[in-house]
């Protein structure tokens, strides 16, 4: 009987440590699940994303109607905003940082780190905020700890090989405003122009202008005088600024530079919703020249829009606008 009730009491204990056990460890994992809880799944709830660097360089992506904008000035382009979406339903842990590079890594976060904050639903407090550091030795993938977490965890994507700062808009541990803005400059409807104009600074005699009058797009010279074209070529030209890029846009510092660089064109177009111009001008060539004609490269070229923005163009894309009036009258 004595024997029994030991028995019994033994087993009782057993039990009852089995339970203690099993909620510790229920408790360490609920925990230690919320160290590495990246992902916001329902990305069409997001509505801002903050990223800022240790420099204090920061941009605030917020969703409009019909779009993303950038600090509530520019648009963003479509496809970095799908790029960072995706990533941030999609990024899930590789593995824990092992303890042998905790130290350097919470030191590389702490040094180098991107800090990323996600708000959803219009709140004022992010759901996710956590740091993106540098990337683990096969670059495959990023180091990264969610806020009042101490594990840092090597991040990725599953099946995609690669690293996670760049998708997040970064140049290497760094915010660039640049990376993210839309580089569309001209999205016209050639219905909706009302005038064109291209002052070629090398040759004015080859500038010219076309005029909607009454429906009846007109084609003047450099002295105003009225010349006779056929209506398609005119048309055809207007088309042209349905879609037009640029390579990308360049900071405040390269307006300074332009100053020395030979203007090359500019071009006025005045729409039913304003008037956009942009100054156009030689690209010096980074390469030491060997002659004064060496200087300038003319794969790209420099433009200044009337806003004041700074971009990089390529030849390629402008050199259908950049014409002569010969062109136009098909001489």
């Amino acid at each position: 009987m004595l024997k029994t009730k030991k028995n019994t009491y033994i087993i009782l204990a057993i039990i009852l440590l089995l339970i203690v056990l099993l909620w510790q460890i229920k408790f360490k994992n609920s925990n230690s699940s919320l160290a590495y809880d990246f992902a916001v799944t329902d990305t069409a709830s997001i509505t801002k994303i903050f990223i800022v660097d240790l420099k204090g360089e920061s941009i605030t992506l917020d969703r409009m109607e019909n779009n993303w904008q950038i600090n509530n000035r520019y648009k963003v382009r479509n496809n970095a905003m799908h790029i960072i979406l995706k990533t941030i339903k999609n990024i899930s842990v590789q593995r824990p940082v092992p303890e042998s590079s905790y130290n350097r890594v919470i030191k590389d976060l702490a040094t180098n780190g991107v800090k990323i904050e996600i708000y959803q639903n219009l709140n004022k407090k992010p759901t996710k905020t956590y740091t993106i550091g540098n990337n683990n030795a096969d670059h495959t993938g990023t180091y990264m700890l969610l806020e009042n977490q101490e594990q840092p965890y090597i991040m990725h994507i599953i099946g995609f090989n690669g690293i996670m700062g760049p998708r997040y808009g970064l140049q290497g541990q760094e915010v660039n405003i640049n990376a993210w803005r839309d580089k569309n400059i001209f999205a016209l409807n050639p219905k909706n122009i009302l005038s064109v104009r291209l002052i070629n600074e090398q040759g004015k005699d080859s500038s010219f202008a076309i005029k909607n009058i009454s429906g009846k797009l007109t084609l003047f010279d450099f002295q105003n005088n009225q010349t006779k074209t056929q209506q398609e070529a005119l048309f055809s030209y207007l088309n042209l600024f349905q879609n037009i890029n640029c390579e990308t846009f360049k900071n405040e510092n390269v307006k300074a530079k332009l100053e020395e660089s030979k203007k090359l064109y500019a071009l006025i177009v005045v729409h039913q919703n304003g008037v956009d111009s942009l100054i156009i001008y030689q690209m010096r060539d980074k390469d030491s020249p060997k002659t004064e004609a060496e200087k300038y490269t003319v794969e790209r070229m420099y433009a200044v829009l009337n806003s004041g923005d700074v971009m990089l163009i390529q030849n390629y894309v402008f050199n259908k606008l950049l014409i002569t009036i010969d062109e136009l009258k098909g001489e």
